[in-house]
């Protein structure tokens, strides 16, 4: 079968790098690979913006007794984002000293060897923990309240038009773009992808699948 051949981006690195910040800063700063797409056997990942949006509210918002629990959440959201281990790690002892200042207890100090046994998640079943680390669980473990995720009261015209600008963004800059008419599966991965913090029952209602096709595609 004849393979059409990719358009060559014409957008130069400078370019790029106001244009796309977060691009360059993986792709071009850091040396991260492209991402593979599902035909290639990649993964399904969700916006780094959800791991930074995560180290705000361990900043903000965690407490003495959600300590522990915030760096196992910290170590959760990087795997779903697709962070590397190295900088999950540096990030996690970079929050040492500001967690140990919300001791309340004497006998209750968090240290480097708390951080380390909490980075000990890293090591175990990564797809497990990042599918078990709920917005439940953590928000029961670190006591930090978890919002459900809204669609921000946009119209559906504005979401799809916004979905289709950052395709051709992609596009323009080479990245893996998912074409054709999406399956269920497809629809079912991209929502929970857009939707970290998402339930089923809003995946039903937003996407109007069947009750048993959300189910049996949910991940």
């Amino acid at each position: 079968m004849y393979e059409k051949p990719r358009r060559k981006s014409t957008v130069t690195l400078e370019e790029a790098k106001e244009l796309y910040p977060e691009w360059y800063e993986k792709r071009i700063v850091q040396g991260e690979p492209k991402q593979k797409s599902k035909k290639q056997g990649g993964t399904w990942v969700c916006n780094e913006a959800l791991y930074e949006w995560w180290k705000r509210k361990i900043t903000e918002e965690v407490k003495a007794g959600g300590r522990y629990f915030s760096i196992m959440a910290l170590c959760s959201y990087g795997l779903k984002c697709g962070i590397s281990e190295q900088k999950i790690r540096r990030d996690a002892y970079a929050f040492l000293d500001h967690l140990e200042s919300l001791t309340e207890d004497e006998d209750n100090h968090f240290s480097r060897a708390d951080v380390k046994d909490a980075l000990r998640a890293l090591k175990g079943d990564r797809k497990r923990l990042s599918t078990i680390a709920s917005r439940e669980w953590i928000e029961d473990n670190t006591k930090v309240t978890i919002p459900a995720n809204k669609r921000n009261y946009r119209k559906q015209e504005a979401h799809l038009y916004l979905a289709r600008r950052k395709k051709e963004d992609m596009k323009v800059i080479g990245e893996v773009v998912k074409e054709g008419r999406p399956t269920a599966e497809r629809t079912v991965r991209e929502w929970q992808e857009s939707h970290p913090a998402g339930k089923k029952a809003d995946c039903i209602r937003e996407t109007g699948l069947a009750k048993h096709t959300v189910y049996k595609w949910w991940k």
